[in-house]
């Protein structure tokens, strides 16, 4: 066996291996660069210069791009240069600028973005609260429904959904602030996204109800776009508001996010893997599993346990403390709970009522969070002390505090009135923390989209 000298090592170690890649793979690598970044591996040698003009092309058109001085026509002659295929084109659009929906026509039927994979087109929200119509989305926006998998949209008309409106590979879909009607929306998902797996609805106009109906949705995500007020089914530009959503039939929904501000009844029909529903509110109108309902912050009673088993991660925004009690009792499997409680709109209930709502129930929770802790009310002592001393799997329970956390003394005390001494699960952990401003630190967008997280109410302290 021949003798590497130490010349020679050094050579070998200084191979260039990313280079000997094939030109498909190194396209790849280079489009999921950003833009300046992929732009400057040119300079790496005469090997990138090609892989550069010929990678998947990534267009992002921000409202910055124009104050730096990009022009419509600088866009249409990067288009008319690449060769494609397209991977991304991202347009976030302030309509103030005036620009023409032809351009945006042209730009979509361009040949650089033939096989694009994601598409996003934003327009600028507050302009719907000026009164300003929405842009209508091009038709050509659904030339890319061989290949789309990722699909936003903002501010803008949708089209009448036809049998030829359909996007076949579609994995992740939002809309926010479109105007579409029911039936539009019910045929985009019933049959329109035959693959679909995460559905993100923010604020849309002209569509009162939202039926569900999909083979594939594992993440739906809903938002109102202001409310419901009295018998009124309209907002204060007569546009329709969200006021029903039913989930008809999706075997295998595994999440149903409801994010704040939603004040809607709620339908479950078909849903028999749901996991994770939040953030119920306690002064929502009604919500019905199958044939059970429960209306507003009212008490329930046992029959609903057979129809949500699968329930393992929920979340309660302004619930009173028997409501939480009660609710329990409909997720036998519940494992995780984040909850936020009001002393309002019931009388005082002490510990030992809590444990004769519950009866013989066997308290499966592991993980408990109660939002804006009040350590000073008896009320939420007792409500805190009733797991403490009745969860005997718990895990962890943590309590923030909206006034801050006091020194060691003052945690002790806190102890002695919660009995974690005496607390059925010996191995339990009780954490004091400093409340955070918003429900989540996850945008609505990754706790919808994102299905490898666990559960998408976690907050960091």
């Amino acid at each position: 066996m021949g003798v590497v000298t130490r010349a020679k090592k050094r050579r070998l170690e200084e191979v260039d291996r990313i280079s000997c890649l094939p030109d498909g793979v190194l396209g790849d690598i280079v489009t999921l660069l950003p833009t300046k970044d992929g732009a400057r591996t040119q300079i790496l040698s005469s090997r990138w210069r090609h892989i550069w003009r010929s990678a998947p092309l990534n267009v992002h058109l921000q409202d910055e791009s124009w104050q730096e001085g990009t022009r419509l026509a600088d866009v249409f002659r990067v288009l008319a240069a690449h060769p494609g295929p397209g991977r991304r084109f991202s347009l976030h659009i302030d309509d103030e600028k005036g620009y023409a929906d032809a351009s945006l026509d042209g730009w979509l039927r361009s040949p650089a973005l033939h096989n694009l994979q994601e598409l996003e087109i934003h327009f600028h929200e507050n302009l719907l609260l000026w009164g300003t119509q929405s842009r209508r989305l091009p038709a050509s926006a659904f030339r890319f429904s061989p290949t789309l998998r990722v699909a936003s949209f903002e501010a803008c008309v949708f089209p009448e959904i036809g049998r030829n409106n359909n996007w076949s590979i579609l994995k992740q879909l939002t809309l926010c602030s479109v105007t579409i009607s029911e039936g539009s929306l019910h045929a985009l998902l019933a049959t329109g996204c035959p693959v679909l797996q995460s559905l993100l609805l923010l604020d849309n106009n002209f569509c009162p109800r939202y039926r569900i109906s999909s083979p594939s949705l594992r993440s739906i995500g809903v938002r109102s776009k202001f409310g419901y007020e009295g018998g009124d089914e309209t907002d204060d530009d007569d546009d329709p508001v969200l006021l029903q959503l039913v989930i008809e039939d999706a075997p295998c929904l595994e999440r149903l996010l409801l994010f704040k501000s939603v004040d809607i009844d709620i339908s479950v029909i078909s849903a028999p893997r749901l996991a994770i529903l939040g953030e119920l509110q306690g002064h929502r109108r009604m919500i019905q599993f199958g044939n059970t309902s429960l209306q507003g912050p009212s008490t329930v009673t046992g029959v609903l346990m057979a129809m949500v088993p699968s329930v393992r991660v929920l979340a309660l925004d302004y619930v009173t403390p028997c409501t939480v009690i009660n609710l329990i009792k409909c997720f036998p499997h519940l494992e995780t709970l984040h909850v936020e409680i009001t002393i309002y709109g019931e009388e005082y209930a002490s510990y030992d009522e809590y444990w004769k709502l519950t009866g013989t129930l066997n308290i499966r929770l592991r993980k408990i969070v109660v939002l804006k802790y009040h350590h000073d009310y008896k009320e939420y002592i007792d409500f805190a002390k009733f797991f403490v001393m009745n969860a005997s799997v718990l895990d962890s329970m943590t309590l923030e505090l909206k006034d801050g956390i006091g020194n060691n003394a003052w945690i002790r005390r806190q102890h002695s009135r919660l009995k974690i001494e005496e607390r059925a699960s010996r191995g339990a952990r009780f954490d004091f923390v400093s409340c955070v401003e918003s429900s989540s630190d996850l945008l609505p967008e990754k706790q919808v989209h994102d299905l490898s997280i666990h559960d998408p109410f976690q907050r960091i302290y």
